[in-house]
């Protein structure tokens, strides 16, 4: 099974094709990839997103295997 971390970085991922290309504030606007800031606050939005719908369910059904 994936860590949260990864699935996290995979959700990033899925709504930013360029997630993981990083540019400087200086690079021309038409150059694909994110910013250190962007990307840290797109992983951010993800992480609460993930915290608070996803982790919840998962849990739900790890209790009814056990």
């Amino acid at each position: 099974m994936k860590s949260k971390h990864e699935i996290i970085t995979d959700m990033c991922m899925t709504y930013r094709h360029d997630y993981g290309l990083r540019k400087t504030k200086s690079d021309p606007p038409w150059t694909a990839g994110m910013t250190e800031e962007d990307a840290k606050m797109l992983y951010k939005t993800m992480e609460q997103i993930y915290t608070n719908d996803i982790e919840p369910i998962l849990a739900h059904y790890k209790d009814k295997d056990e």
